[in-house]
């Protein structure tokens, strides 16, 4: 929806700039076809020249206008495809991590994850992560999960196969 807005939007100021180039064409033919001996070329030529700086003001601040809207564009649909990919990259993470190269490992953890905590030094149980923060765009709130003692409840169960 909010990139049909953008599409519209861009093909809007692509129209315009398109117009001002045509403008711009049309003063340089009229500079050009100037008479250099008519008695008014001097003031004629300068309402020309006049115009022309206009229409490359104009075209330049649609240009700016352009490239911005095409910018909002693609980090939409950046964020969709990521929030699609991580989504479907959880659901079969362990086939999925193990055929990513390394370089591919560190852009899918960037994206991934927001912030780990580790202790300074390993506890005495091994364990040397506190926290991991998730950022995932499929899920609108935060996701943490905390592994230090105080803020998680560890359960273990035994599980046997009766006869």
């Amino acid at each position: 929806m909010v990139t049909t807005e953008l599409e519209q939007e861009i093909a809007n100021y692509e129209k315009q700039l398109r117009h001002y180039y045509n403008i711009k064409d049309v003063i340089l033919a009229d500079i050009d076809a100037l008479d250099y001996e008519d008695k008014h070329y001097k003031i004629r030529k300068s309402d020309l020249e006049d115009r022309l700086y206009e229409a490359y003001d104009k075209m330049d601040e649609i240009e700016n206008a352009l490239a911005s809207a095409k910018a909002k564009k693609r980090s939409i649909i950046a964020d969709k495809v990521t929030g699609d990919n991580i989504y479907k990259a959880l659901l079969y993470f362990d086939d999925f991590y193990d055929k990513i190269d390394e370089s591919e490992r560190r852009e899918f953890m960037t994206v991934l994850l927001d912030n780990i905590q580790i202790y300074e030094e390993r506890q005495v149980n091994g364990q040397w992560l506190k926290s991991i923060e998730f950022k995932l765009p499929i899920i609108k709130e935060d996701m943490k999960l905390r592994l230090d003692n105080d803020s998680h409840v560890e359960t273990v169960c035994l599980l046997s196969k009766k006869s």
